[in-house]
């Protein structure tokens, strides 16, 4: 009988303290967390001054709406980031998506060379998220930016 009544209790309090872990933190409040979902791949090859299409999925997996944000375009080469392009991405609601393109301009003034394609959400740094370090994603693939070729 004494067993059974350390075991009942046990048991009792056992099930208060799954309660009380997964019962929200008192003064922790819900925030948005926006990430690149999905990158495409850039152009094998692309020339100074001149656009290539890109397009991404940014996504809200928080558990609160984003407000709008912006979408930036970077290639990348060493660390080293350039900005080619940015597009709007409207209020996120937790779990939804925004799907878009943009044409990602290589600016006149960059080396030559092979560098990535990266995008990252809230490239603005506007929001305060659960998060800040899985904004950006990389695509697969390199591209490689070459003088244009002579005129004719």
């Amino acid at each position: 009988m004494r067993f059974q009544v350390v075991a009942g209790a046990l048991i009792v309090s056992l099930a208060a303290s799954a309660v009380a872990f997964s019962a929200p933190r008192a003064g922790i409040r819900a925030r948005p967390d926006l990430v690149v979902n999905s990158l495409t791949n850039p152009p094998a090859v692309a020339f100074l001054g001149s656009g290539f299409s890109a397009g991404d999925r940014t996504r809200n997996v928080g558990s609160a709406t984003a407000r709008a944000t912006v979408t930036r375009y970077y290639l990348s080469e060493n660390g080293r980031r350039t900005a080619v392009g940015k597009r709007s991405v409207a209020l996120l609601k937790p779990n939804t998506s925004s799907a878009g393109s943009v044409t990602a301009k290589v600016p006149d003034t960059l080396e030559t060379g092979v560098y990535s394609l990266v995008a990252c959400a809230d490239g603005a740094g506007g929001v305060t998220e659960a998060s800040e370090r899985n904004n950006c994603r990389t695509a697969a693939t390199k591209i490689t930016i070459k003088k244009p070729p002579p005129r004719v």
